[in-house]
């Protein structure tokens, strides 16, 4: 039986829900708003025309209320042809408003649509907005004029369109949790309802500036935005010709290939020429413009022209617009509330970047998981480092490589300085353990590696809590930092200079006694040591393919094949936005806190009610 069937047979019709739920917001608004203002009586001269021009505003109220109640409640999901997708943030709108129009005022409806336009700048897609409808409408109602249904559907179609890109600006289109398979994205605070601030940008003509400062001012977004713009006109003049295959190129030799890539370095700016340069010998000028363009790619930075370097050359021009869109929207996912200081991992990258004050002051390179042992995205906070750490491989390490190395070699253990613990603690003699019987099965014992330089981890590790048990740890394998492509770990990252990292915490962490000398102190003494921070420090991993770095836009391999999932989604029409609905606080003792539950995912609070209902350290403690 269907939901509609089922109303029926409980004594319940659609429109008498309606009709109570019509009465159940009128009293909301009576409870929010008071009664409403006594209306000054008309003159005597105008008075046989005030019956027909309230009937006209009423049938107007009424259509709107109509109209929004059955979009929210899925009756009906679209104007026409056209979705809505902000239905449940729409009904709350217009009730503050009394279900008043809200789009009479023709500046307000410019501004929107120069927002709507100016999205693309963003990377996003100004038709997701209603772009081609609204115009339409627009056209329509100057020329013709137009019915009172015809004036309805074009307010809520704006209303719905400037919902839709504040928050898509503010938070992304995209839900992280679709299109990644490990992430912990969430804001570290409640979002506030953005209803109050749409209703007043057009209230007060300020609909262009709200929307524009919703739009992420960090740093790394703007320079984003700038390498869309720079790349569109790349796209504008023409893009550029491939560059054909072939063996290896390297400076001195002669080759027809050479004028293709002159003329491709050309085009983004690597090569400048500067007169001669039209001869097929491949000269040290075209070496460094090669360089720069390796380096950009992240290419290792040879000079030598082979297949990786051609590749990075023959990506087309579209293609590359699209990564900066991906990256783009997953900066919009994260940047909205990024604290004033953090460490963020850059996967795609191999590098992390410490923020204090909302200022970058250190870097250094990392190593990441393998594409099959895949470094997850997430955001937590460092809470405590470990000095002189022991290691203890996980139940996978020890079944896929450790047993199987130690079965070809007994000596294995010993090599390692690994030893073997029961599950009460107890110490086993490796000896007595018939280790061919645990091939390709879990070990029902424990294995640990002690301090020392020769340990795993190295000789400092900094954990954050995250169900995927990945960390920062120093290593001994200290040559693999030279590779450009470091993607060598099982999933936790390995950091180049880890020491200098842990200086840096503990020198931005006040109050812990832990100072730098006793740190050297007790890395002398080989004892392991666990240093709880007295301020957690917020750790960012982040996936992405394309940034801005001293002013160059940087492209990296999308290591783990992610961008496309991203893509597709971003390509894909937006999804409806879900909220809650406010019950408004009322004489009878209704708290400001509570909310009709209506099986929505995304909790908003009054930023009244935001002390009470989040953890104030909540954005540094994460």
């Amino acid at each position: 039986m269907s939901d509609h069937c089922r109303l029926h047979s409980s004594g319940f019709t659609l429109s008498g829900i309606l009709a109570f739920l019509s009465l159940l917001l009128a009293a909301c608004a009576f409870a929010e708003n008071g009664p409403p203002l006594p209306q000054p009586q008309p003159p005597a001269q105008v008075e046989n025309q005030q019956p027909d021009l309230v009937t006209h505003e009423q049938e107007q109220q009424q259509l709107l209320q109509q109209q929004l109640e059955q979009l929210y409640f899925e009756v009906s999901d679209s104007i026409g042809r056209e979705p809505v997708y902000t239905s449940s943030y729409l009904l709350d709108l217009y009730r503050k408003n009394q279900f008043n129009l809200l789009w009479d005022n023709k500046d307000n409806i410019a501004q929107l649509m120069g927002a709507i336009v100016a999205s693309a700048e963003e990377g996003l897609t100004p038709d997701d907005y209603h772009l081609k409808a609204l115009t339409h409408y627009g056209n329509e109602l100057q020329d013709h004029g137009g019915s009172t249904a015809r004036k309805v559907e074009y307010d809520i179609l704006l209303s719905d369109a400037l919902v839709l890109l504040g928050q898509h600006k503010r938070y992304g289109k995209v839900d992280p949790a679709k299109v990644e398979e490990k992430q912990n994205l969430a804001a570290t605070t409640p979002r506030l309802s953005p209803i109050d601030a749409y209703l007043g940008a057009i209230r007060t003509g300020t609909v262009r500036v709200t929307l524009d400062k919703l739009s992420p001012h960090h740093p790394s977004y703007l320079n984003l935005k700038e390498a869309l713009s720079q790349y569109k006109k790349y796209a504008g003049k023409g893009g550029w010709h491939s560059v054909p295959l072939g063996p290896s190129l390297r400076p001195g030799m002669v080759d027809q290939r050479v004028a293709a890539i002159r003329n491709r370095l050309a085009a983004t700016g690597e090569y400048r020429p500067k007169g001669g340069g039209e001869s097929n010998l491949y000269d040290d000028q075209l070496k460094t413009a090669v360089r720069a363009f390796q380096a950009r790619h992240h290419v290792e930075p040879d000079g030598v022209v082979g297949k990786g370097t051609v590749s990075a050359m023959n990506v087309s021009v579209s293609d590359r617009i699209n990564q900066i869109r991906v990256n783009l929207e997953r900066t919009r996912w994260v940047v909205h509330d990024m604290p004033s200081s953090s460490l963020i991992i850059d996967i795609a990258g191999f590098a992390l970047q410490y923020y204090h004050d909302n200022q970058q002051v250190w870097n250094t390179k990392v190593m990441v998981g393998q594409p099959y042992h895949q470094t997850p995205i997430f955001r937590s906070a460092i809470t405590y480092i470990v000095l002189n750490p022991t290691w203890t491989p996980t139940p996978d390490i020890v079944k896929n490589e450790t047993v199987p190395s130690i079965v070809k070699d007994p000596d294995y253990l010993a090599k390692q300085r690994l030893r073997v613990f029961d599950s009460s603690g107890s110490e086993i003699d490796p000896h007595s353990i018939r280790w061919q019987q645990y091939q390709g099965r879990y070990l029902p014992y424990t294995l640990r590696q002690d301090p020392g330089l020769d340990n795993s981890l190295g000789v400092i590790k900094f954990l954050f809590p995250n169900p995927y048990h990945v960390y920062l740890h120093d290593t001994p394998s200290k040559s693999l930092f030279g590779r450009t492509q470091r993607a060598f770990s099982h999933g936790c990252i390995r950091v180049q200079n880890p020491l200098e990292l842990g200086r840096l915490i503990l020198t931005n962490d006040p109050g812990n006694p832990i100072t730098i000398d006793k740190m050297n102190q007790i890395l002398a003494s080989g004892k392991t040591t666990t240093v709880i921070l007295k301020q957690p420090l917020p750790i960012y991993l982040m996936y992405l393919t394309t940034n801005v770095r001293d002013g160059k836009v940087m492209f990296k391999p999308d290591l783990y094949s992610r961008d496309g999932g991203i893509l597709t989604a971003l390509n894909a029409p937006p999804s409806r936005l879900e909220s809650a609905i406010q019950v408004p606080e009322s004489k009878n003792g209704v708290s400001s806190n509570q909310h009709v539950t209506v099986e929505k995912t995304v909790k908003f609070v009054r930023a009244s009610d935001q002390q009470n209902q989040a953890d104030p350290n909540a954005k540094d403690s994460l």
